[in-house]
Order: structure tokens, then sequence, then C-alpha cells
């Protein structure tokens, strides 16, 4: 069994001036670690023992271990971390790491274990980069660790191993495994193996030829398993839980059953070592590949055959001759969802190398057979599943196909007229995925979206409709405007998606569900929203561009409507509006009429020849400045004109400039991919030859190539009263027109585009979003960085500027363009914040039989480390009330806050609070900045089984600031899974009846806290706990 499950050897020399210290799989990629006596380590690269780096790590290393970020080398007094590219990455020293050597890492956390010929084990998380415990251990200190699933297991060199809670940190067991000292233990689920040797007085120590076997869960020895040879070292195989290799000093192996109770001599081999010793040992996580290095300095290699692999699931090694790709923003090595589409490339009419020839592009399908009528008439059904016996006429675990259809549909692709000449592909990045975001695993999710900022869905038919609630994320004036509105109005659109945006602020999910967004747009009460509803059925293209110009424009009315309730000009005025006036002139009388609007959105109209070339910037003066005919009736009674001249004049720019393309016909489509074809030509044949470098003041060449969508414009005024001059400009170029009067600056800000794959039996067309993400979104999610993404459906994906500003493909349509002035005014950027002593000042009071609401004053007003107490009630999976109590003070145990919030989701809570005037009850909005308000000013919220709660209200609550007296008092050993109710802690903690209310619970939540403390300070704590989960 054993020769065949390791078939092929291979050997290479690991170190040259000394042993090899420590060897070892790595559990990422195909790698094998070995580190040398004199402190270096080398990394080969699969079954072929290829060197893949080598690097000086530490002096007089001990062990290795690979994590996530890198490997770990434990010396005698540091711990040194590098990455698999040999970059010193961590160092860690302490005054307690004395003669380390030994080490383990967490299966389920970053942290490390580092023990030694110490008092103390330190215990670091490589998270944080600092050491979280130092932990007391027996004088002889420890020199191996190993890890259960509850437990940390430390072998003494007394012989004997102790037992550690991984939750408490304190010692629960110790197994008195050898007389003398301990060799080498593994632990495999609740299995633990040892070998070690025996005392023979007068410190005469022998190998012991049996292993001790100990049952952690029943906390009892087992019986011995004898061995045939000496063993030294053992490792549990992974793909086989029961079964143990061991090896002996001298290069035999011996592969045991540890459940078996009759002795087994067989399943030995031996490998030849040339009269070294064995001093490292490995497996790999596949069981199938073994690493062994001796004190030779020769790393010896065995496995099942030639490209064994280590690991089931390896991430991709990096190699240094693989192309290294100048783009912007680094790309993961392992990103499936990169493409080619990433990297900027100019429009051309030329056919490039890569292109294949149109007849072997044509698409094929393998059509499988009709299902032979005999199977299904013998077709016997039970439950859901069909039997039938095999007609014997296809083989087992096969799909026959028709393979003369295929060969009909490749002799038609080889006809002209046949061919399809609008197939096109579209770049994976822009591809329309039909996921289902809840049906999606973490690490899904994660290679659909690898940036840091999370993705707007929902799981209504608005789904479309995500990338534009995305952009106004992104537009700061919005964000900031819709986040301060505080309203005590149900089903407010403006409070919703302030809620919404809070949580895209503070959650680190990938996806982040929208629906009650959604439900308030449903319900909104402006006429207007009716207009942009969709049809059950799936919208055409072309409908679905001229609703998303629409919603766009409708949602800043409506938010501008609602935050106008409170204030007379609101940031979305300020940002958006642009006042214009309109001139009518009579070309008989001269009789002027002049009336001034406020313009939140401007449309682009497109010339009927739409072949001509023109620039952008002239299309838009043409829709921003205009003066055209128009027959009307002059109002002056004594003119019976009708030929007059109306013209609008801009009287103030916005500084957020909001374009809809109007891209409705097929003229307007054409016309977008004639003008960027034309412009990409003109630049290709009027480039100056010396590029950016040209100091000719006379050059009117083309310096650098540039798009057809300007990144940058700037807007000035000219010679004469509301004349206004657009011209392009290049970042560089700003500094020229900056300080200059009259001068305002555009760059662009955000693009939503229609994306088509052109093909009737599929209808894979949607929304995508180009945002340019500033720096302040950034420093929200930890880093000083700005750039351009894309957001798909639920992939969000880093890209560059051009991507944004490149059309002309016949699969890609601007839908929406946002530019916006560098430098916004202070009363745009800055929005006021709310009084804390109004948000958490009631303003309504319910009465409650029997409970007292005491609101806060200003002296009152919590702080950081204050505690309040929480309770919450849900009812049918809705939010009914929330109640918080005082946690200090004088009035301490005495409610401040009592607010009955019915869900907007789900109308069934309002069956609990019917007898409640409307007026009384606390708008959505509101409940949720009252606790962020306590979030925000460092306030610990005490409760029970608080998580699950905050959770289910979609609060983002960080891990300090909350405290679950569930979890206080879980046992750690018995019933670790349960969490004691409210009535069981009353009756044998508190000593009281519990009646179940929310402000009982935040009451006795408070006292539950306060009563473990006394216990912790008291030294009571424990022995409390434990006759808590004892039977009565």
């Amino acid at each position: 069994m054993s020769e065949s499950l390791f078939s092929f050897y291979r050997s290479t020399i690991a170190e040259h001036q000394g042993w090899v210290a420590d060897v070892v799989f790595d559990s990422q990629q195909e790698l094998i670690w070995a580190a040398g006596q004199k402190g270096t380590v080398a990394s080969y690269y699969s079954t072929g023992l290829n060197i893949y780096t080598k690097f000086v790590a530490n002096s007089d290393i001990t062990q290795i271990l690979t994590v996530d970020p890198g490997v770990l080398t434990l010396s005698a007094e540091r711990l040194n971390l590098h990455s698999r590219m040999g970059q010193r990455q961590l160092t860690v020293t302490s005054p307690n790491m004395k003669e380390m050597c030994c080490m383990s890492a967490s299966q389920t956390k970053p942290e490390v274990l580092l023990g030694g010929h110490t008092k103390t084990m330190t215990k670091y998380d490589l998270t944080q980069n600092k050491i979280t415990a130092e932990i007391m251990v027996p004088d002889l200190g420890c020199v191996l660790i190993k890890e259960s699933p509850t437990l940390n297991c430390l072998g003494s060199p007394n012989g004997n191993i102790y037992l550690y809670d991984k939750n408490t940190n304190t010692q629960t067991n110790v197994i008195e495994a050898h007389s003398g000292t301990i060799s080498d233990f593994d632990i495999s689920d609740n299995m633990l193996v040892s070998c070690g040797f025996a005392s023979r007085g007068n410190n005469d120590l022998s190998v012991k030829r049996s292993l001790l076997l100990y049952d952690l869960r029943m906390m009892r020895s087992l019986n011995a398993i004898h061995c045939s040879i000496d063993p030294l070292q053992l490792k549990f195989m992974p793909m086989y839980h029961s079964q143990v290799l061991i090896a002996s000093q001298t290069g035999q192996f011996q592969q045991l059953e540890v459940t078996s109770t009759v002795p087994q001599n067989n399943n030995c081999f031996e490998v030849d070592l040339a009269g070294n010793t064995c001093y490292g040992l490995d497996l790999s996580s596949t069981s199938k590949a073994l690493a062994i290095g001796d004190t030779a300095g020769i790393l010896h290699l065995l496995a099942a055959q030639d490209g064994t692999q280590f690991n089931a699931y390896s991430r991709p090694t990096i190699f240094p001759s693989e192309t290294v790709l100048n783009f912007p923003k680094p790309i993961h090595i392992d990103d499936v969802s990169f493409s080619f589409a990433h990297i900027p490339m100019p429009l051309t009419n030329e056919r490039l190398m890569s292109d294949w020839p149109p007849e072997f592009n044509r698409p094929g399908d393998r059509r499988p057979r009709p299902i032979d009528p005999e199977a299904v008439r013998n077709m016997k059904m039970v439950k859901y599943i069909g039997y039938t016996p095999n007609p014997n006429n296809m083989y087992k675990n096969t799909v026959p196909y028709d393979l003369s259809l295929l060969q009909q549909q490749r002799i038609e692709a080889k006809s002209p007229l046949k061919r399809p000449d609008d197939a096109v592909h579209i770049p994976r990045v822009y591809q329309q995925m039909k996921l289902d975001h809840s049906s999606l695993s973490e690490l899904d999710l994660h290679n659909l979206n690898r940036t840091k900022f999370s993705v707007v869905c929902t799981t209504k038919r608005y789904k479309f409709l995500c990338p534009i609630v995305q952009m106004l994320y992104y537009i700061e004036p919005i964000a900031l405007a819709v986040k301060a509105h505080i309203c005590h109005t149900f089903h407010c659109l403006a409070c919703e998606l302030g809620i919404l945006f809070f949580n895209l602020d503070n959650t680190e999910d990938k996806v982040t569900n929208a629906d009650a967004f959604f439900t308030a747009f449903e319900q909104a009460a402006d006429p207007k929203v009716q207009g942009v509803y969709f049809p059950e059925r799936q919208p055409e293209p072309r409908e679905l561009q001229q609703i998303a110009q629409s919603v766009v424009e409708t949602l800043l009315r409506i938010l501008d409507k609602e935050i106008a309730i409170h204030s007379v000009t609101t940031a979305i005025y300020l940002a958006f509006g642009s006042k214009v006036k309109q001139r009518l002139v009579c070309l008989a009388c001269k009789h002027v009429r002049e009336k001034s609007t406020i313009n939140l959105t401007y449309t682009l109209s497109y010339p009927p020849n739409n072949k001509t070339p023109i620039s952008f910037l002239d299309l838009l003066k043409k829709v921003m400045q205009h003066e055209v005919g128009r027959n009307i009736l002059c109002d002056n009674g004594m003119c019976r004109n009708y030929k007059h001249i109306d013209s609008s004049i801009l009287e103030s720019l916005p500084y957020i400039l909001h374009l809809n393309c109007g891209v409705h016909s097929q003229d307007d489509y054409s016309f977008w991919q004639h003008q960027a074809m034309s412009h990409n030509a003109y630049e290709k044949g009027n480039m100056c030859p010396n590029g950016r470098n040209c100091t000719l003041v006379e050059c009117n060449k083309v310096h650098e190539q540039t798009t057809w969508l300007p990144l940058f414009f700037h807007i000035k005024a000219g010679k004469e009263q509301g004349q206004l001059v657009f011209k392009t400009g290049r970042f560089e170029e700003k500094l020229n027109s900056r300080d200059q009067a009259g001068v305002f600056e555009y760059e662009l800000y955000a693009v939503v585009a229609h994306v088509d794959n052109k093909t009737p039996q599929d209808h894979n067309h949607g929304l995508i979003l180009h945002s340019n993400v500033s720096r302040n979104y950034h420093q929200k999610k930890g880093t000083d960085d700005n750039g351009w993404y894309i957001f798909n459906g639920i992939s969000a994906t880093c890209t560059s500027d051009r991507e944004a500003v490149t059309y002309g493909q016949p699969w890609k349509t601007p839908c929406v363009i946002i530019y916006r002035q560098i430098k916004l005014p202070k009363e745009i950027s800055n929005t006021p914040v709310p009084n804390p002593l109004e948000v958490l000042t009631p303003f309504t009071y319910i009465p409650v039989q029997g409970f007292n609401i005491l609101p806060l004053s200003a002296a009152e007003l919590p702080c950081k480390g204050d505690l309040v107490g929480m309770g919450i009630e849900i009812v049918k999976e809705c939010l009914v009330r929330v109640v918080i109590v005082r946690g200090q003070g004088v009035h301490e145990g005495v409610a401040f806050s009592h607010d009955i919030c019915p869900s907007s989701l789900n109308p069934v809570s309002l069956e609990v609070v019917q007898t409640v005037q409307q007026s009384m009850l606390t708008p959505p909005k509101l409940l949720y900045y009252k606790l962020k308000c306590l979030v925000d000013r460092g306030v610990i919220i005490v409760g029970h089984n608080l998580a699950k709660y905050l959770r289910h209200i979609n609060m983002q609550v960080p891990a300090q600031q909350y405290i679950n007296t569930a979890e206080l008092y879980r046992s750690n050993t018995t019933d670790a899974g349960f969490n004691p109710p409210m009535d069981f802690l009353c009756s044998r903690i508190l000593k009281v009846d519990y009646v179940p209310s929310p402000e009982n619970i935040a009451v006795y939540s408070l006292q539950l806290y306060e009563r473990f403390l006394e216990l912790k300070r008291a030294g009571q704590f424990e022995k409390t706990l434990k006759s808590l989960h004892e039977p009565a």
C-alpha cells in the first residue's frame, strides 16, 4: 500500500553548510519550503523541485510555517514574516521571547502561538500586528504546539501534554504521556497521538516502540499502538483521518491505523538517507507527497507520481517570466474577472494581428439527441427522480450529441449570406450576469468584487437601476445631503437613501441590499414617478436607455423636494442647478419677453447629418446656450407678427453638470459611433512625431491622444455679455487657467452606459457605471487613493479613465454623463451635522403602563465609553419597538428613548401598533440616525442577543462597541453553542421574574453586565458559570 502511495522520488541539496532545520508544504501554492541551519529559506516548485525563491530569513531557524500573507520563520528571540518573494514584512520581538523553539498558526483566525523554554506562551495577531496575550505555562516551557478544534496542546520536555482552552487561555487538563521526554505528537479532529522516550533511571532514555492514543473529546486514554520501528516523528495523514505516518531517525517509515486493535507489521518502507539522520518531515494536504530533510542538507521528496498536486485547490504561482502589464492599478494574480478590456487601446479601422478570420469565429453548439422513446415509456418516478432501464444504445454518464446538425451549421457558416454581420464579442467585465447574490458564497463574491467598495443590489425587479443608485452615492453633495437629512415622514426617499449610503460607508460586505430604498421608490408621492416604472417583462434596450435618463432626473427632483421641506436652498439645488434666462424677441416690433428658470439637467440633441465631424463641446454649447427661430403670436397687442427668436442665456453655471445623452434612435447611436471613429482617425493622421515633448510654438499637430468625449474641459466668459467659450484642456493645462477670473473647470465624474450583446435570442443587456471614486471614499475604506471603477451588477472592477470615455463600439451606448467642477463651494461640500441632542431626544412620548421615560438633558448626552441598555422587539421578522435606557448616572436604568417603528418593507407589523396614533410612530431614518449617533459618540450598547438584532435592522456597529449578555454567560466547555435565554439568566443570576418586553430586556441586560463585572472582580465568575450550566 505504501509503495503504491509513494512511487516517485527526487532529491536536491537544500543546505550546503549544515542540515535542514525544517521542511513544510505551502498551504496556498504548489511549493515546498526548506529552512537551513544557517538561516536561509528556500522554496521549490512542484515535484520537479525547481528552486523558486531563496533568501536569508532568520538566524538559527527552529521552525517555519506558511500563512496567507507569506512565510513565518521562528528563531530563538524573534519571529519574522516574509512574502513568498523574499521581502520582509514583519519582525516580532518581546522580552518574554527567549529560547523560542515552536509555533502554531490558527486555522480560523490570523493568530500565531509562540512557545519555547520560557514560562510564557505568546499569542500574536497578524492582522493587528501586535501581541494580544501572554499565557503562563509550566516552568519547563514547551517544545511542541498543536491545535484541535477547541484546544491548544503544548508538549513539555518532561513528557506531559498540557491542554489549554482557546477562548479563555486557561489550562483545562494534563496528559502524562511519557515518563521521559516527548518526541512528537499530532492531532486529527479529537484524536491525539504521541511518541517519545521512556526513562530507565540514571537519566537513561530509550525510545518507546508504542504510540500513546488519547481521545480529547472524552478526555481519556485509549489502547497504545505498537510499532515495528523506533518512532521519533509522526504525522496524521490529512486525507485519511484515522491513519498516521511514523518515521525513525534512520529513514524508516510505517503507516498505521489508529483505530485497529490487531498488530500491524506491514505497510513499512524505507528512504535511503546515506547514513544521515531524518531531521524534518511533512506531509502534503492531499497525503500524496512526503518531504524529508536530513542532517546532510538534502531535501527528499516522495510522491505518488510526477506532477502530483500538493493541495487540492492551490493558487497560481507567480513566475518572473510572466508579462507585467503597465496598468495604473495592480491586478491580482488569481483575478478570474480580468480581461484585455481593462487595457486601454485606441479605436482603429485596421485589422489587428490577434483577430481571427470571420469563418473561424462562428459560434456552434452541440445539441443532444432526443431521449429514446423506449426509455421514456419504461420510466418509473420515485418522488422527483426518474428511473429507467438502459435500452442498450448509450453508455453510462455520457450525453450523445447530434453531430450531423453541428456539421450542417459548419457548412452554413462558410456561406457569406448565412454569416451574421452583427456578431460581436463583449469583454468579460461588461457582460451582464444573471446571478442572485444570496446564492453565492463569500469566495464567489470576492472573485466578482475585488475592490474595497460594496455594490448596491436588490431582490426586486429594479436591478437595472442599481448602477444609478451607485452613481448617486459617489456624487458627494448628494450623499452628504441625504445622510444629513432627517424628517418625520414615512417612505421618505431621501431618508431611505441616507440609510443606504450610511451602510455603504460602514459595511465590509461585498454586496449591500437596497430593498428598503426601492420600496420607498415605489411608494413615492410624486406622480411623475409613475412614468418611469417598467412593466413586468424585460424592457427593450432603447426603452431601458430612456428610462435610465428619466429616473436620474426624477430622483433629483424628488430628493430636492423632500430636502427643501426643511431648508430654503438644498445642496442638490446648489450643485445641479443652473440659472437660465429664456428670452423671446419679436422680429417685427422688437418686443422682449424674459423668464428665468432653474435647470437640473441638459439633454443632448444631435444634428441630422451624423457623419459630419463636430466636437463634443460644440454639441454641448448648442444645448446649454442656443438661439432658434419660433413661430408664435407676439404678446404686443398692436403687433400681429408670428416670427420670434428664442434664445437661452446662462446666468450661472452648475457645479455638477448632469447630461442626458438622448440616444433614442439608430441615427443617434450612429452619431456617437461616427464621431468617435472620425476623431480617432483625425488624431492618428495629425499626430506630432515629438508628442508631448514638442517645443515648437507654432506646431498645430496633435501632441497627445484624446477621445471625443473629453475627460476635462473649462468654460470662460466671452467678450460679449452672456457669451461663453468652451475649450478642452488636459490636467497639466489647468494651472494656466485656474487663477483666472471667470474660468470654470470641469472634469468627468461618472458615466452610466448601456451594454447590449445584439443577440435577439438572449436579452443580455443592462446598465453599467463608470465612476471616478474620489479620495474621500477611499479614506473611509482605509486607503489614500482615487481612481476609476466599473460597477456591473454585483461585480466591481478597477479600470482606467479611458474606459469611461471610449465609445463607438456596437454594444456600448452612453446614457447619463456627469461632470463636476474641480473646486466645489463649502456650502455644497460641507453639510451641517444634526445636533445630537435633537436626534437623541424623542419628539413624541409614548405612554407605557409602569414604564417611565425621561428625555436626555444636554449634560446627560452619552460620551465615549458610556453604557446604554437596548431592548428590541421584532414580530414576524419586522421591527416593532426599540427602547434605550441609561447605563449610569442619577437616572440609571431610566429610559430616554422609546420608539415604535413599523417596517416599511412589510405592513404586517402595523397589526402590533394599531392602537398607537400615526403621529407617535418613529420613521426608520430617525431611529437609524439615533442609533448611529450613539455609535459615532463611542457609546457601548448592552443587550441580549444584540448582534442578531443589529444585523436584522441593518445597523453596522463595531464589535468593541456592543456587549452581548448571552455571550458573557455562555459556557466555554459544555453546550458551547448554547446561548442562555433572558428568562433563565434573570431567574438564576438576578433572582427576578422576567416579563418579556423590550424595556425589561434593556434594564436586565445592564444588570446582568454589572453582575458579570462584580463576579469577575471577586474571582467568582468561573464558579458561577459552572454552576449555572450544571443540571439543577
